[in-house]
């Protein structure tokens, strides 16, 4: 695999990782969350909170995660549909040599 490829590859699985991460950590936050509510008044998954409270920080981190994730996975598209386009532009040419010699 291409050098470029596999930077682009490791970034991509960093960004995942910390998505998965992020992911997991938001969704324990409201599984506690909801244990202070009584189960017939539980708030559901959008409430998150106000302007910096923990679970809005959560929430916050994991948006910020998966967009990063969303960019990396791009990047990484795009290198790859560059070094086929690039493949594929010097393979298609033949060089043609010609020599003139003066008598």
């Amino acid at each position: 695999m291409h050098a470029d490829l596999l930077t682009r590859r490791r970034v991509l699985m960093l960004t995942y990782r910390r998505y998965l991460e992020a992911d997991r950590a938001w969704s324990m936050a409201l599984e506690e969350l909801k244990g202070w509510f009584p189960l017939t008044n539980r708030p559901g998954p959008s409430v998150i909170g106000n302007p910096g409270s923990p679970i809005r920080r959560l929430y916050e981190r994991r948006e910020q995660a998966l967009l990063q994730m969303q960019v990396a996975r791009r990047k990484l598209e795009v290198a790859k549909q560059r070094l086929v386009t690039k493949h594929e532009n010097t393979r298609g040419r033949q060089i043609l040599l010609v020599s003139y010699q003066a008598f």
